[in-house]
């Protein structure tokens, strides 16, 4: 995953890798999102037991929580802090946004612990890479778009292909 060998341009890249995964933070991984089935926009608490959101300008009386992870994943190369949203992030962790925020506030124990299992399991990875400025600076984002498990037939099967090419 040596992201200085992807072309550096404003257009996003794609690539897959066969990745494990290192390390996920925890820490901010879950966000009081906006109810509405077309919004994910974060709401404000407004202390009444009602929630804002900005984007709809609705107050709702509850949320849905939805999950933002920073995960470091490595391959035999490299290693690379990527960025899951709520589809991936749910396969990579094996439970729903909700089972994790209901976790998160009734057993602190059983929430490390999904986290725990899910370091050092191997998927593949199909991932968008792009050149983004903040702050007048310029750094490479990889947002994972898929996760799949690893079938380890097939694999073996490319790999061994792949062999038979680079032998002839």
């Amino acid at each position: 995953m040596n992201m200085a060998s992807t072309g550096i341009t404003v257009q996003a890249d794609y690539f897959s890798c066969l990745a494990t995964v290192l390390y996920i933070r925890k820490e901010n991984c879950l966000y009081r999102a906006c109810p509405s089935a077309d919004c994910s926009k974060k709401v404000v608490d407004q202390q009444n037991g009602r929630y804002r959101c900005e984007k709809c300008n609705r107050e709702f009386p509850n949320f849905k929580n939805r999950l933002l992870l920073s995960a470091n994943l490595a391959d035999f190369g490299d290693n690379q802090w990527v960025t899951c949203f709520q589809e991936t992030a749910e396969v990579l962790l094996g439970h729903s946004a909700e089972t994790l925020g209901q976790l998160r506030d009734t057993d602190e124990t059983a929430f490390d612990e999904v986290f725990q299992k899910a370091n050092f399991t191997t998927h593949l990875f199909k991932n968008r890479v792009k050149l983004e400025t903040y702050n007048d600076e310029s750094r490479l984002k990889v947002v994972v778009m898929e996760v799949e498990p690893v079938d380890h037939r097939e694999y073996s099967r490319r790999l061994l292909g792949n062999i038979r090419k680079l032998a002839s």
